[in-house]
């Protein structure tokens, strides 16, 4: 059968972000299966329910009662997609429209030889557009920082933009890993290599959200430092 490709969206609050961008995904992977992980209030998830009612069979969409965090979301979502044995390519995404899903299939061109590749907002060919200064300057010296705790020469660790294989995901899905929000893409890729998977990095372009609110201000930024410390030495 053909390979079908899961893209795994962590979602919260982004109902009208998500149906720009599920029209997007179809358009371009039509064979592809959508994995939603939902934590936003009841009445958000309502909102969902009917947006993806005509489209069953291509996203599923899962409910949780609170909300915990981006990296736990991911991991629940590749856990769902990989009872699907077609699935050979695994996405993750951001449902905030920030990630550009025509560019999915470079990833895919990449993946033959590599078993993660991540995407890059920091290489010469990528595009960040209408980002706030500060967010852009907060985002480069946290990479910087991640560079040197992390050693894995990578030129961006909390782009969460990324295609995984099917034995990638497999590891991870048995991995004790502890971090749940958006630093949990670091945990991800450090255990990731040093269990020796090989890692390949594209640039992409990265757009600021136009509607909703991120979350990824200076507290998370803080707390994510100090899971990088936890897991790098304790």
């Amino acid at each position: 059968m053909k390979q079908r490709v899961a893209i795994i969206i962590p979602s919260y609050n982004e109902a009208e972000n998500l149906k720009i961008l599920f029209e997007n995904i179809i358009k371009i992977l039509p064979e592809g299966k959508i994995f939603v992980v939902d934590d936003s209030p009841e009445e958000e998830q309502i909102k969902l329910k009917k947006l993806v009612a005509k489209k069953k069979g291509i996203i599923n969409l899962f409910f949780r009662k609170k909300k915990d965090g981006r990296g736990s979301a991911v991991r629940f979502g590749l856990e769902k997609a990989l009872a699907d044995k077609n699935i050979l390519s695994f996405i993750e995404m951001d449902a905030d429209l920030s990630h550009n899903p025509a560019e999915i299939n470079r990833f895919l061109r990449v993946s033959a030889k590599a078993d993660v590749v991540t995407g890059s907002r920091y290489r010469r060919e990528s595009r960040v557009k209408d980002w706030p200064m500060r967010r852009l300057i907060l985002s480069k010296m946290f990479n910087f920082i991640l560079n040197i705790l992390l050693g894995l020469k990578l030129t961006d660790y909390t782009n969460g933009f990324r295609l995984y294989n099917r034995k990638a995901v497999e590891f991870l899905s048995s991995a004790a890993l502890k971090e749940r929000g958006f630093i949990a893409l670091s945990e991800t890729a450090l255990r990731l290599h040093e269990n020796g998977f090989k890692f390949a990095e594209v640039p992409v372009s990265f757009t600021d959200r136009k509607n909703g609110k991120s979350n990824a201000g200076i507290r998370e930024h803080w707390n994510a430092l100090y899971g990088v410390v936890r897991m790098r030495f304790f």
